[in-house]
């Protein structure tokens, strides 16, 4: 049996640094990289979502959502807002400053898909991206169910 794996294992590795160096490239100007980059692109489209909400979205945990939730506000590019009739609720919000970081992460992503997707037919690429979103799916389910059982209360 030929072992998959190892092939798959190093083209996903491959791809993620590239695309952080591509992502970080193009954000250089805007004091956040690829790391920041999902939070800012979810708030502008979602604004007034909760962190919660964002968190299930992006698929993170609590302790990395929050460091990147100061390094937003540190830097002027978020805005928490309490909820009037439940102060344990927070909404998010961009602020102007960080509007065009946003414009920017969209004009990147379309960047990245058209050098991407580069000769390959829209077929092709439906076939890959439904076939990577199983495995998506299938790592998360025993990621966070692993995660969960470890921090589950005593």
């Amino acid at each position: 049996m030929k072992d998959y794996f190892s092939n798959l294992a190093r083209c996903v590795s491959i791809f993620d640094r590239l695309m952080k160096m591509y992502y970080d490239r193009g954000l250089s100007g805007y004091e956040i990289g690829w790391g920041q980059q999902f939070y800012v692109e979810y708030i502008y489209d979602h604004p007034g979502a909760s962190p919660q909400e964002m968190a299930e979205f992006i698929r993170v945990d609590r302790g990395t959502l929050s460091k990147i939730m100061k390094k937003l506000t540190e830097i002027g590019y978020i805005k928490i807002i309490r909820d009037e009739k439940d102060r344990r609720v927070r909404h998010l919000y961009l602020t102007d400053k960080a509007v065009p970081a946003a414009k920017q992460i969209k004009k990147i992503h379309a960047e990245f898909y058209a050098d991407l997707s580069a000769g390959i037919a829209p077929s092709q690429i439906a076939v890959t991206e439904g076939s990577l979103q199983q495995m998506v799916d299938n790592i998360n389910q025993k990621v966070w169910h692993r995660m969960e059982e470890h921090h589950e209360p005593q």
